[in-house]
């Protein structure tokens, strides 16, 4: 009787540690996923924070050169 509880507790520990070492390898692909999307994240907010300033250096220019152009049709 004893030596049956042994071997059910046997089997249900070695089970416990599959699933252990299982999670261990799930976790670390989900946390090598995760590394690989932050910096696709930071890589893409990189790239929108460079669009935006040239969108404001653009404005920018179109706004001087719209002035020029005012101050032409004023003087007129």
């Amino acid at each position: 009787m004893a030596l049956e509880l042994f071997e059910v507790l046997e089997r249900k520990l070695e089970d416990l540690l599959g699933q252990y070492q299982t999670m261990q390898s799930e976790n670390a692909t989900l946390m090598k996923m995760l590394e690989e999307q932050e910096k696709a994240l930071a890589e893409t907010r990189d790239a929108l924070a460079k669009l935006n300033k040239e969108r404001d250096m653009v404005r920018q220019r179109l706004d001087q050169l719209l002035h020029k152009l005012e101050v032409l049709g004023s003087e007129k």
